[in-house]
């Protein structure tokens, strides 16, 4: 788009001139005239303002404070020319302290205007590539701050001259010294769902506020880069102290500042852990690994916490530690369905696991998938449909990842026995039914036979243990019970018939011995079997008179 030439003049000659002009120069503008200041609008945007002005003072003679005046608000961008018949004492020098141009007392010749309006044009492209150079520099500055910090970081700066040749034209005055790393709590569960551009714009506001934190507090030795999903890491250079304590302070207390800053800003909560200081920035990658091993130990204090490295003691990779007793009795409850059991057991457990306060958090999860695991295999045992347990293994195994504390896992787990205890429990009773269904249709079938706990459980394809628990649990009685009450009931029935001795029915109803058969009969009944049938027999003749 062509640049305007503005003219706020009375008569039409200086435009006809600047017209002329146009035609012989190598630069591309438009001609526009005003009569009045009135008519001015102003465009911040000077790729559609004027990029000269020319003000005829002497049309405007009455104006001169306004023009002045808009001269001093606008004149950073724009370039104003006055023109008069004549100046008065120190008049130029007034216009030119106002944010003038140039002043030209006229007539002005062609040759004037045409090198002013060259030297104007010159001018905006002057500022335009300064502009550039500046932005340039600003981006070659934040690229030399990138690569130094990772380089620092990482070690891979060996060389203490080229450490500091480079924070130079970081625009650093310091040397870093300790290393901060700025972990953004439960992260993965807050972008569950969300885009990877979600993600990007989380990390810069977080990465603003640090900034906008550093510049409040007029600290500019500092570089800031991301070195995970996460994680941000902030390089420190602390004035030189006295002594190491005071180091662990200062570092502290930023680190204190920058977590309120953080929240108060954007609205999450950072946990940070903090290295020790080194004066030598070739070993700054050690506190880079410090501050990285420090705050991963929010895994046993929880979210939104300050560590330093000298607070904590190193980990651990012990991992016998599980109670595996206890580990066997709940898989074996949870096996059976026996939902009061496994929760009690599950306390135990949680108990003894979640004692502990130094075990490195990978080691921990990896015990955490094995004991999924048992469970997982036990309630499979149980019934559980096995593609239903395996996706919920597979489910809670993801999120198990994703979980930044303990107090998160202890939820998990939880929330882990309860999936599987009502998936286990869904299709346990139905299997549970079925088996204890035909179970009773094989005792029924051969009640007569030398039928035991043992042939029935191996018919249904159970232990003997598991088949008598959920025989009982089913149908109220035990295996013996209820054979012994099958057994006498079909007695009964028998005793009713004269046909048959106490022998016969005796060895029909599945007694080798008549002695047996009697004893058995009496406990349940409270008289042998040929009272019963007398008292039966007696019943029967005394109904039938009574109703002749």
């Amino acid at each position: 788009m062509k640049k305007v030439v503005l003219v706020v003049a009375g008569n039409d000659c200086f435009v006809n001139m600047l017209e002329k002009i146009k035609k012989n120069t190598r630069f591309q503008f438009r001609v526009k005239r005003l009569l009045s200041l009135d008519d001015i609008t102003w465009h911040k945007d000077t790729e559609y303002g004027p990029f000269i002005t020319f003000f005829d003072m002497d049309h405007l003679k009455n104006e001169s404070r306004v023009v002045i005046d808009y001269m001093k608000r606008h004149h950073k961008a724009k370039r104003f020319v006055i023109l008069k018949d004549y100046f008065l004492n120190n008049e130029i020098r007034h216009f030119f302290k106002s944010g003038a141009f140039d002043c030209l007392q006229k007539p002005v010749g062609k040759e004037s205007i045409y090198h002013l309006i060259h030297e104007a044009m010159n001018s905006v492209q002057d500022h335009s590539n300064s502009r550039q150079n500046q932005q340039l520099m600003k981006h070659y500055q934040s690229s030399v701050k990138v690569s130094l910090a990772y380089d620092l970081i990482f070690g891979n700066v060996k060389h203490a001259k080229k450490i500091w040749e480079r924070s130079q034209l970081a625009g650093l005055s310091r040397v870093p010294n300790i290393a901060i790393v700025i972990c953004i709590d439960d992260f993965y569960r807050l972008m569950k769902n969300k885009s990877k551009l979600w993600e990007q714009s989380v990390r810069n506001r977080v990465i603003e506020a640090i900034r906008k934190y550093f510049l409040h507090e007029k600290v500019r030795e500092m570089l800031v880069i991301i070195t995970g999903p996460e994680k941000i890491v902030v390089l420190l250079s602390i004035p030189v102290e006295n002594n190491v304590q005071t180091y662990k302070q200062a570092s502290i207390k930023y680190s204190q500042q920058i977590k309120k800053y953080i929240n108060k800003m954007i609205g999450y909560t950072v946990t940070i852990g903090i290295g020790n200081y080194y004066e030598d920035a070739r070993n700054l990658h050690l506190s880079y690994q410090e501050a990285l091993h420090a705050q991963s130990y929010k895994f046993f204090t929880g979210n939104d916490a300050i560590i330093h490295i000298d607070d904590i003691e190193p980990y651990t990779n012990e991992i016998n530690f599980l109670p595996n007793k206890e580990i066997l009795i709940m898989a074996n409850k949870l096996t059976v369905g026996d939902v009061e059991g496994v929760k009690a057991h599950v306390e135990v457990i949680l108990q003894i696991v979640f004692s502990q306060t130094n075990m490195n958090p990978k080691s921990f999860r990896l015990v955490m998938l094995d004991l999924l695991s048992t469970l997982s295999r036990s309630a499979v045992s149980g019934g559980a449909k096995p593609s239903e347990v395996i996706a919920i293994q597979l489910e809670y195994a993801k999120e198990l990842c994703l979980l930044e504390h303990v107090e998160q896992i202890r939820q998990w787990f939880y929330e882990v026995m309860n999936h599987l205890l009502e998936q286990l429990l869904t299709n346990h009773n139905e299997q549970v039914l079925k088996s204890v269904q035909k179970a009773l249709q094989y005792i029924n079938t051969h009640f007569t036979e030398d039928v035991t706990l043992e042939k029935v459980a191996q018919y249904v394809h159970l232990s003997p243990n598991y088949f008598s628990h959920i025989f009982k649990k089913t149908t109220g009685s035990s295996f013996i019970e209820y054979l012994t009450y099958l057994r006498i009931d079909k007695a009964k029935t028998m005793l009713m018939d004269l046909n048959y001795t106490i022998y016969q029915i005796a060895g029909a109803v599945g007694y080798h011995t008549p002695r047996y058969f009697t004893r058995v009969f009496k406990s349940l009944n409270g008289m042998t079997p040929s009272t019963y049938r007398n008292s039966m027999l007696v019943t029967k003749v005394t109904n039938k008179s009574k109703s002749s």
